[in-house]
């Protein structure tokens, strides 16, 4: 990693992070950010029409030359805030940061000495741990099901060194994620129809389809708050946003980046699958839920012909790999029990 600390040589790395009501959060993630040992970034902050005085404490706090503020009038869902952040970056490399993070002091050359063993390489996630108890992962990357699911690869374990080495993975999250910005760019940066949820995913199956590699990066040590008392998810993340969208976007996303014969399979496992939930609900008087789903359905056939649209811009002017050579890479299969306990802990509320 010495070759990132002579500072004219460094590459400048473009920071982004997103912020949504998340005052709270802001001072110990920008301060973990600026005792970086990396020194050649640019940080801008997106708000995303925040009514918690955010954008006045950003600043009131911080110097304009170190942080850059985009205050913006209306909330554009997290796709469609980082792509604003996008535009206004200069970066070699962005880097998205969840404004709930606190990151390690080297976790840029983490990053860095990533990207410089492989070209093909455009999208690294950091190491993500819980910030609540720092030797348990809260994401490791993820793979893909033959059902078009995702599963994680750390599932909340302990770190234990298990997976402290470059590996190929699907798909990085969004939460503590460095791209290629060339390469953002080429791909069509995230997909702003998405507002919340998978929009990475989205992007990371285009990545692979492009011939791109997406990786994990263990020494890039980020440890973040979501999915910990520390933060109140229910403030986020209302039970119509990770419904519905949840629902709409994981069709979408298959519709878009699945061969024919992949999007068969997938579609005849999730359209299924995504009835029973809203069934099961339903008998658990979930009755709002089971509507969220329901409507997730109605709105991927309202807009069918503009999702053929983007699956042909997908599938002509992007792919370049075939399934048939891709899936052994990005697949992990799983016994239908599996899917069995995800339904039944999604129905019940319980972390999955």
């Amino acid at each position: 990693m010495e070759k990132y600390l002579d500072k004219n040589s460094q590459p400048l790395v473009s920071i982004i992070i997103l912020n949504y009501n998340g005052k709270e959060f802001l001072k110990p993630c920008l301060d973990s950010v600026l005792a970086s040992t990396y020194h050649n970034f640019e940080i801008i902050v997106v708000d995303n029409a925040s009514v918690d005085d955010s954008v006045s404490f950003l600043k009131d706090n911080y110097a304009v030359d170190r942080v850059r503020v985009i205050s913006e009038k209306k909330n554009y869902g997290v796709p469609g805030g980082r792509n604003i952040g996008f535009k206004y970056s200069h970066g070699d490399y962005i880097i998205f940061l969840d404004n709930d993070a606190v990151v390690g002091k080297g976790w840029i050359e983490g990053f860095l000495e990533v990207f410089s063993e492989d070209e093909k390489i455009a999208v690294a996630q950091a190491k993500l741990l819980s910030m609540l108890e720092r030797n348990r992962f809260d994401h490791a990357g993820d793979f893909l099901t033959p059902f078009g699911f995702l599963v994680e690869r750390s599932n909340g374990a302990k770190d234990t060194g298990q997976f402290d080495k470059v590996e190929d993975i699907f798909n990085a999250k969004g939460a503590a994620t460095m791209i290629k910005s060339a390469v953002f760019k080429e791909l069509g940066m995230y997909d702003d129809s998405y507002f919340m949820y998978l929009e990475e995913t989205d992007f990371c199956w285009r990545a692979w389809l492009a011939g791109y590699k997406v990786v994990f990066a263990p020494k890039s040590v980020v440890w973040h708050a979501y999915s910990t008392p520390l933060k109140d998810e229910k403030k986020y993340y209302s039970n119509y946003v990770v419904r519905y969208y949840g629902c709409r976007n994981y069709l979408i996303t298959a519709l878009k980046n699945a061969g024919s014969l992949r999007l068969l399979k997938m579609l005849f496992f999730q359209l299924p699958s995504f009835l029973i939930l809203s069934l099961l609900f339903c008998l658990r008087g979930k009755f709002s839920d089971a509507f969220f789903i329901i409507k997730a359905l109605f709105s991927v056939v309202a807009d069918y012909r503009g999702i053929m649209l983007k699956r042909n811009f997908v599938q002509n002017k992007i792919r370049r790999v075939k399934d048939r050579d891709l899936f052994p890479i990005i697949q992990q299969k799983k016994p239908f029990v599996y899917y069995l306990d995800i339904a039944r802990r999604y129905v019940k509320g319980e972390p999955y």
